[in-house]
């Protein structure tokens, strides 16, 4: 077998090692809602099991006057005070573990003119604790999502939203929940194993077939 045949295997099997090895485990929902004195969830499922080693969520959403910006929008519409203050979002883990992201009447001030669609990712090491105006960003949230750390990534996460009063939408876009897990990736099943030694195989062949041509 030449050396560059070698190399070839020995690349090959280090690209399977690295994609089971150096993922990080992204759940995400995308169902656009409006919460307006109202209070909902949107799940995040992770279909595969590791320890939590780390946690963060980035959540994209908006909170104006009236009227709602709608799915496409960015800027609020409104012209009134949104009162940025009177929502609450928390983070419940499988086990049914809760951390809280937002307090209502703790995190924002009255009297903001509202900041429109913006993307918010909370993280324990962020620099910033959320608040107290809406704004794009990295921020420690409320509670501590090293809560977490230890636990096993598998199952339905949740993303609890709650709006106290009529008048000033939330509107919730996207949430996206990053995972650094031990192990994690999945480790790939032995049908995709036999896959890609046979792909393996078939190309070794053709390679071979060149160099005795």
């Amino acid at each position: 077998m030449s050396k560059f045949t070698h190399r070839f295997i020995a690349t090959c099997l280090g690209c399977l090692l690295a994609s089971s090895a150096g993922a990080t485990v992204v759940a995400s929902n995308t169902r656009y809602g409006i919460f307006d004195g109202s209070e909902g969830t949107r799940g995040l499922n992770v279909t595969w099991h590791g320890s939590i080693l780390d946690l963060n969520l980035i959540v994209d959403l908006a909170k104006c006057d009236d009227p709602p910006i709608g799915p496409g929008g960015g800027a609020c519409r409104g012209f009134g005070i949104p009162y940025e203050d009177e929502f609450l979002l928390s983070l419940v883990a499988p086990d049914g573990t809760t951390v809280d992201l937002v307090r209502a009447y703790d995190t924002y001030e009255r009297g903001n003119a509202g900041a429109g669609r913006v993307r918010l990712a909370f993280d324990d090491e962020a620099l910033e604790a959320a608040g107290p105006q809406l704004a794009s960003g990295s921020f420690r949230p409320a509670g501590a999502l090293s809560a977490f750390d230890g636990m096993d990534v598998y199952g339905r996460w949740t993303l609890l939203i709650q709006d106290f009063f009529p008048g000033d939408p939330l509107e919730f876009f996207s949430a996206r929940l990053d995972v650094e897990a031990d192990p994690p990736a999945p480790v790939p099943e032995p049908a995709s194993l036999a896959l890609l030694g046979l792909a393996l195989i078939g190309l070794l062949g053709k390679l071979s077939g060149r160099r005795s041509a």
